[in-house]
């Protein structure tokens, strides 16, 4: 019965192949990058953007892993809601950073989340995605256990 494996192993790749398709294509980081050519202006605007062009392809990158890795569904969703968190959070502190050396003298080469939503807002939501991005992972700890500490670290690593 080899054939029911490989069955299962092509429905695997295909599941991964069109969660890659949906996070380059129009409704995905193409959507942000035309956001962001057209200059996102108000919050929801600048999160969606965010989260288009940053959150995700790193929402695929964790759905993937837990496909390949055989999730079930509900492990898929808390990994899709803890990719896209981290992927916005890691551009937010990217944006922080940048404001903080670009405002010791260096120009300004394109509008980020911190001149369209302020410093101060900027580090409250690094802040609220930073919980969110933690918490995801505990759903799958009691399952996988200390194979879950990778993806809390790498929260970590976002915001340091």
């Amino acid at each position: 019965m080899p054939w029911i494996r490989l069955s299962s192993i092509n429905a695997i790749v295909l599941r991964v192949l069109a969660e890659i398709s949906r996070a380059v294509g129009s409704t995905g980081m193409a959507a942000g990058q035309s956001l962001d050519i057209a200059a996102a202006g108000c919050e929801e605007e600048v999160l969606y953007l965010l989260e288009k062009k940053f959150g995700e392809m790193a929402e695929c990158s964790a759905v993937c892993g837990g496909l390949l890795g055989r999730a079930n569904d509900e492990e898929v969703e808390a990994l899709r809601r803890y990719g896209r968190s981290v992927g916005v959070l890691y551009k937010l502190v990217d944006d922080v950073l940048t404001d903080s050396i670009e405002g010791a003298g260096k120009m300004r080469s394109n509008a980020n989340a911190v001149s369209m939503l302020g410093k101060d807002r900027a580090l409250e939501l690094v802040e609220e995605l930073r919980l969110k991005a933690k918490k995801e992972p505990e759903m799958l700890e009691e399952k996988y256990g200390n194979k879950v500490l990778p993806l809390h670290s790498f929260v970590d690593y976002a915001v340091e």
